[in-house]
């Protein structure tokens, strides 16, 4: 396993909730400031997008780990995998589906989501986003 690359996978994965965090906080504390607001809703939804960049790095490392990867695995087939093979369970497999549904919505730019509803899917999910980056930092210690 490419530990080096790992290593940069979780500190980008980990600046990116921090990120998205502190866009929820500015959102939820700044809403006379028009200017804050529009950027924060802005960056958040270029930090959602970016955060399934990144998880698709991890997800081609895990799957490399496990010899189950193949050249040109899509996302949702590398978390069926990952889920079946016990790496996520469903409830984290569920939430990343979803995510990945409006990573595509954002990017695709096809019925694109609103802001509160990636906002309230982001704080239904809030803790799912680091339990990713504990399932990468267990490939650190194997």
């Amino acid at each position: 396993m490419n530990k080096e690359r790992l290593i940069k996978i979780i500190e980008d994965m980990q600046e990116c909730i921090v990120d998205i965090n502190e866009c929820l906080e500015l959102l939820a504390t700044r809403k006379d400031d028009k200017l804050i607001i529009k950027l924060s809703k802005s960056s958040l939804r270029q930090l959602f997008v970016s955060f399934h960049t990144i998880l698709e790095d991890l997800c081609s490392i895990v799957l490399k780990e496990i010899k189950k990867y193949k050249i040109g695995i899509t996302l949702h087939d590398s978390l069926i995998i990952l889920k079946e093979n016990g790496i996520i369970n469903e409830e984290t497999y569920v939430f990343l589906e979803k995510s990945r549904l409006l990573r595509n919505r954002i990017s695709h730019r096809y019925k694109e989501p609103k802001h509160e509803e990636l906002i309230e899917h982001i704080l239904t999910y809030n803790n799912k986003f680091e339990e990713i980056v504990k399932i990468a930092k267990a490939y650190l210690r194997d």
